[in-house]
């Protein structure tokens, strides 16, 4: 199989591009827990000087206007490729006086910014919910978009009252999973709500990556960086949440405990939200507590593989990260950082710059997505739009 097969590669698969000279050179994708996925993706190509410098541009139709739907595929090998569906937000033209010159073409570089599919959730709502509970306003608003809604079947249950106020509904539910404890998370025309230590790893494989500082042996971890420590708030502070809650009817106090929290030495309070019972109170301080449940926090710069996603978990494991850092880390950013050579492969190169975060100081206790429900659906295009072709019965 050619080296190209398993080198870094990039490829616009919708839309069509044009049959003139054009490639992909650099591509930065961005993702992470309660975040629109964003991707910058640098496109190099030979503008013909025959062309008004307006024309190549625009009648060619080489330059993809805004709102255009895009499908991109990267990775590094057949077993690593990856998509993206998004739309065109922007874009840049980059050109200097030390750029190659031709006699016949102008080499032109355009800087893309993309936006993951659910950049349509940007618009300001107004509008209330009775009794609804959170996984039943999840399903409404990501099926009014026609996005696929996997949340967790064992999610807080409890029905509330809310409003939403001149708000857009993806900081909607990035509020409302933060207020209950629950990770939102994007992955194309798919919403994951589940609790932080859910695998969202549908497969039996973990990328692997080791640092062992021996002579001869190529690192696929080039830096590292934990700080281990229950109190301190630069490696994850691990915290004991008490909550209160004051029934007017009866005039009583009640104090509770996150149970997952009760022995830790840090104490806090889950007074975001008042408690009119000692149930609403349990509720407060089981989300509090549970929003911090990746306490311990690392960031690694490691061998591009387009397999490191949110939610995912990865393998570290070598003498040069110290004996408590070693075994399996949960993905909570993840940034792609592609740089491909036109014509050598083997001079195109791919890192991730990650942040991951665990349970205990010496491992992941994580849980496996069996109550996800099916995988998540398929993306298709309709009317300019990336929808989910399965997003669940009403």
């Amino acid at each position: 199989m050619p080296i190209k097969t398993f080198a870094p590669h990039v490829s616009i698969v919708c839309p069509k591009v044009a049959a003139a000279r054009q490639y992909v050179t650099r591509m930065d994708a961005h993702f992470a827990e309660g975040a629109h996925p964003v991707v910058e993706l640098t496109v190099q190509f030979s503008a013909p000087r025959s062309e008004s410098i307006q024309g190549w541009l625009l009648n060619s139709g080489r330059l993809l206007a805004e709102g255009t739907p895009i499908h991109l595929v990267y990775g590094s090998g057949p077993h690593q490729a990856v998509d993206f569906y998004g739309y065109v937000h922007a874009h840049r033209i980059e050109s200097a006086e030390t750029d190659a010159k031709f006699i016949m073409n102008a080499e032109v570089s355009v800087t893309y910014t993309l936006t993951g599919a659910t950049s349509d959730m940007q618009s300001q709502q107004n509008r209330s919910w009775s009794s609804a509970s959170p996984s039943f306003i999840a399903r409404t608003i990501c099926r009014g978009y026609r996005l696929a809604p996997l949340i967790q079947r064992s999610t807080i249950s409890v029905r509330t009252e809310r409003a939403q106020i001149a708000q857009s509904d993806f900081t909607f539910l990035r509020d409302l999973a933060a207020e209950y404890g629950l990770r939102l998370v994007v992955d194309n025309t798919s919403l994951y709500l589940t609790q932080p230590l859910v695998s969202l790893r549908r497969s039996r494989e973990i990328p692997a990556f080791h640092l062992t500082k021996i002579p001869g042996i190529k690192d696929t971890v080039y830096t590292f960086d934990m700080v281990s420590g229950e109190l301190e708030p630069a490696g994850g502070r691990r915290q004991r949440v008490e909550a209160y809650g004051y029934n007017r009817s009866t005039r009583v106090l009640s104090r509770t405990v996150a149970r997952a929290s009760a022995g830790a030495r840090y104490t806090v309070y889950a007074t975001d939200r008042p408690s009119a019972s000692q149930a609403e109170a349990s509720s407060n301080a089981a989300g509090a507590s549970a929003s911090g449940a990746l306490w311990v926090q690392a960031r690694a710069r490691v061998r591009g593989d387009a397999r490191v996603k949110v939610g995912h978990e990865i393998w570290l494991q070598g003498v040069g990260m110290g004996p408590s850092a070693i075994g399996t880390w949960m993905v909570r950013e993840a940034s792609h950082h592609m740089e491909i050579h036109p014509t050598d492969s083997r001079l195109s190169t791919y890192r991730c710059d990650v942040m991951v975060g665990r349970n205990r100081s010496d491992g992941l206790d994580a849980i496996h997505n069996t109550d996800l429900g099916p995988a998540s659906s398929t993306t298709a295009l309709s009317n300019g739009r990336w929808h989910a072709q399965y997003i669940g019965a009403r």
